[in-house]
């Protein structure tokens, strides 16, 4: 873990990497405390997402799927914003 903090404080703009993180998820309908605390043991919802780092701003890290520097105007296409602390593991890749 401390390994992963320390790459985190040195990433650089453009640099590609892997990032492994837990989205949210929701149910229809009424359930009981024991059935909602079963339904969050059951399901890990943990995403993969691959990409350009922009930016840690504002508790987020933003990845960005496409980085076209030549443009001219906006460089980043199709901008990701993932919560700091929704964050697992993330790995340089490239």
């Amino acid at each position: 873990m401390e390994k992963e903090k320390r790459l985190q404080k040195s990433m650089k703009q453009g640099e590609k990497f892997e990032v492994w993180w837990v989205d949210t998820f929701s149910r229809q309908g009424w359930y009981s405390e024991e059935q909602v605390i079963e339904e969050a043991k059951a399901n890990s919802f943990l995403n993969k997402t691959v990409g350009y780092f922009i930016k840690r701003a504002y508790g987020y890290f933003i990845f960005s799927m496409s980085d076209c520097p030549v443009l001219g105007f906006n460089r980043w296409g199709i901008p990701k914003y993932i919560p700091e602390k929704t964050i697992k593991k993330i790995r340089k890749i490239g």
